[in-house]
């Protein structure tokens, strides 16, 4: 899972900057481990990408450079690592400059076949530099179009036929910019103009500038070409694949609550609330106060609430410097940041004696399973028996049983915990008083609000893949 952005303008305006790194911030939610840009002005091109996030990588002196080229083309991508290292050479865009010209790229995505495109890249003599399906997508388009007479177009279309997976991309020339969109549409993109510049991004929340207007959702098998001139073309490559199958996690999860992903009409926040109704109606608990697990929990537990009439708390403060746990590799680092990540209102402990606590979604168990750990220490410390207090822990939706190969890090169905255990199991090992979930039928009934439910991949909830895949083991 990534975040991609970047724009094309006919002239360079200084604004540009400011509102490309606006962009990138608020893209930062989509991946914490690199942040990387192309940009040029036509006649020639600069480059940079680097661990960390945007704040750490586009520092002032990258700034000032980015100013001095005056760029008219510049993309970039905030990275969450499924495949390839988290250093410098598997950050993305990736670029490469051959004797016809200068080509860069950036996904958002991965590739359910990796390894086997590789390996076929490699038998066509490519040398694959990161082993990530940025590079993978960068040179099968340079394939297509070479056997096209140079035409990219054909290259992208070329991809979209040869190659099943999930990826929203932007590819660029010194003079050229083509935003496109995988066949299925797993990732969310959208287009739109500042100023005179047409721009794009992984969500509508990075169109939060007021100069800023959404025009629509890149289209699933659509290019989209803009040159310095301003023209802007829309070539439709390659037919939709019906149903679509926009990644349900996107709503669950990763997308920002304020962003309107495969929606035009309502924030992905009222989806989460929404959830937290159903939740309610599927699994309710009665007399307890709400605790939402920041901050991914927080839209759920309104709605469960809400629908229960009960009263909400924040059991949980987070220390808002530290990243997303789920996004951070290694189970011992995961759980120590979690430790970091919260501390506990003890006078609460003391007021309330049943409390159902509400997240999203339950993958590894580690984040809950250590907040109960954490809780029951804080009771004791207060002089509180914890065997006293109730702890019910409802989940806003289905239990993840399928590894996903389309852009979310959990290829290894032996950390999925709901794939290896019980309710019941899950529930003790947690400590918990009690574990539901939301049914997969009731999140499809949230789901109506913003499209068939045939639209959405459901993969990692009922191992039903919508492509071919490759096991991917650790």
């Amino acid at each position: 899972m990534c975040g991609i952005l970047g724009y094309c303008a006919p002239k360079w305006d200084p604004g540009l900057a400011k509102f490309f790194g606006l962009q990138g911030f608020n893209l930062q939610h989509r991946g914490q481990e690199n942040f990387g840009c192309t940009y040029s002005n036509g006649k020639k091109f600069n480059h940079f990408k680097d661990r960390g996030l945007v704040s750490q990588v586009f520092t002032k002196e990258r700034r000032d450079e980015f100013n001095a080229t005056e760029p008219r083309i510049a993309i970039g991508q905030t990275r969450y690592a499924t495949a390839g290292g988290t250093d410098a050479i598997s950050a993305q865009p990736h670029w490469m400059t051959l004797l016809d010209g200068f080509y860069s790229n950036a996904t958002n995505g991965d590739l359910p076949l990796l390894q086997k495109e590789i390996d076929d890249l490699e038998a066509r003599g490519s040398v694959m530099l990161s082993r990530n399906d940025g590079e993978v997508v960068l040179k099968k388009i340079l394939y297509g179009a070479r056997d096209n007479g140079g035409d990219l177009l054909a290259g992208i279309k070329y991809l979209m036929e040869t190659t099943p997976g999930a990826y929203s991309g932007c590819l660029m020339t010194l003079e050229t910019l083509y935003i496109y969109r995988d066949p299925y549409g797993f990732r969310p993109l959208y287009y739109g103009k500042w100023r005179d510049a047409t721009i794009f991004a992984s969500e509508s929340c990075a169109f939060n500038e007021r100069d800023a207007k959404i025009q629509r959702e890149v289209r699933p098998g659509e290019v989209i070409v803009v040159d310095l001139s301003g023209r802007r073309e829309h070539h439709q490559v390659v037919e939709p694949k019906t149903p679509s199958k926009k990644c349900i996690f996107e709503p669950i999860y990763f997308g920002r609550p304020d962003s309107k992903v495969f929606n035009d009409d309502k924030e992905i926040g009222h989806f989460r609330v929404e959830s937290g109704r159903q939740l309610f109606r599927e699994h309710p608990v009665e007399g307890a106060a709400v605790i939402p697990v920041p901050d991914s929990g927080r839209f759920a537990a309104v709605g469960y609430a809400h629908e229960g009439g009960l009263p909400v708390r924040e059991l949980f403060i987070r220390n808002p410097y530290i990243p997303r746990t789920f996004q951070i590799a290694g189970q011992a680092t995961r759980e120590d940041l979690v430790r970091l990540k919260f501390t506990i209102m003890v006078s609460l402990l003391r007021e309330y004696k049943k409390f159902v606590i509400v997240d999203d979604s339950l993958v590894r168990s580690t984040t809950m399973r250590i907040l109960v750990s954490m809780i029951r220490e804080a009771a004791t410390k207060a002089g509180i028996d914890s065997d006293d207090i109730e702890f019910h822990i409802r989940i806003a939706s289905p239990p993840i049983k399928g590894c996903c190969y389309y852009g979310i890090d959990t290829p290894v169905s032996k950390e999925l915990i709901a794939a290896n255990q019980s309710v019941e199991k899950i529930t003790k090992a947690i400590g918990a008083s009690s574990l539901s979930y939301l049914t997969l039928e009731g999140l499809d009934t949230v789901a109506q609000d913003f499209d068939e439910p045939d639209n959405f991949c459901h993969a990692c909830f009922t191992g039903v893949y919508p492509t071919e895949y490759q096991t991917r083991e650790r």
